[in-house]
């Protein structure tokens, strides 16, 4: 991507260079295949039974779930940034990024506490989940192909699987785990990672080392970077957190309400 950055694109227009497309293709190739990978190693994982050694009392990793919540208000505040940084944006767009701020801070201040009931916690991430989803269909709906188009694309890709993200992360801390639904969760916070990763940091790289070349390109997205370091820290969370843990605590439940 950094590659294609300071090579390939047309600042003037936001395409690829005539000429170079095929070039422009190269990278939902290498997406792909590092998705493809991702999803060798989950079940890689599940083959060889690899299990984690720092548990809690409720089947949940303190310290990750900590810097969950860290991540989570770092994307409060950047989402804030954004809303008194733009100007001119559409009244949805406001509204979208005002509720982002209120529960990603909800959210990091829950996580860091760890005193706030499962149900709430996972609930409260379907909000993100409609955020996210939300505007994914503003990009979708807007200026895909006219403007930007490999920024866009990409990013659209960042805001889809983010969708998916949160959908995973509010049945994950609801404790609604099922039987494979730990793979499910893997893989879709591993491609928002994947895709957000390979954007912020290819972009950072290009602003910082492609001169002239990049002198003018627009910022990096806001909500890349937070999706980057949610998913970075949420895969820490569901990789060293065991899953019997978690099917054992509703099983209790369950059993506790059909004794009452």
């Amino acid at each position: 991507r950094f590659f294609q950055y300071v090579s390939i694109i047309d600042y003037k227009t936001g395409f690829f260079a005539s000429g170079t497309e095929a070039m422009g293709l190269l990278i939902y190739i290498v997406f792909v295949a590092a998705i493809a990978g991702f999803a060798g190693l989950i079940i890689l994982g599940y083959k060889k039974k690899w299990t984690a050694t720092t548990v809690s009392s409720d089947g949940m990793n303190n310290k990750a779930t900590v810097f969950l919540g860290i991540s989570f208000l770092i994307a409060a505040v950047l989402k804030l940034y954004q809303l008194f940084s733009e100007n001119g944006g559409t009244i949805f767009r406001t509204i979208a990024m005002g509720a982002a701020v209120i529960f990603f801070a909800a959210l990091g201040l829950m996580l860091i506490k760890s005193t706030v009931p499962p149900a709430v916690t996972g609930f409260l991430n379907i909000f993100p989940t409609l955020i996210m989803f939300s505007q994914a269909i503003e990009l979708f709906m807007g200026d895909l192909v006219i403007k930007n188009r490999s920024d866009n694309l990409i990013l659209l890709l960042i805001y889809v699987s983010g969708t998916l993200m949160f959908a995973s992360m509010a049945r994950f801390y609801a404790r609604l785990e099922s039987k494979y639904s730990r793979a499910r969760e893997l893989f879709v916070t591993g491609a928002a990672f994947i895709f957000s990763g390979g954007y912020v940091v290819a972009k950072l790289l290009a602003v910082l080392f492609g001169g002239d070349a990049v002198t003018g390109m627009s910022g990096i997205s806001p909500d890349a970077i937070a999706i980057m370091l949610i998913s970075g820290t949420f895969l820490g969370v569901v990789s060293f957190t065991e899953q019997h843990k978690e099917i054992e605590y509703i099983v209790e439940k369950k059993e506790e309400k059909n004794k009452e």
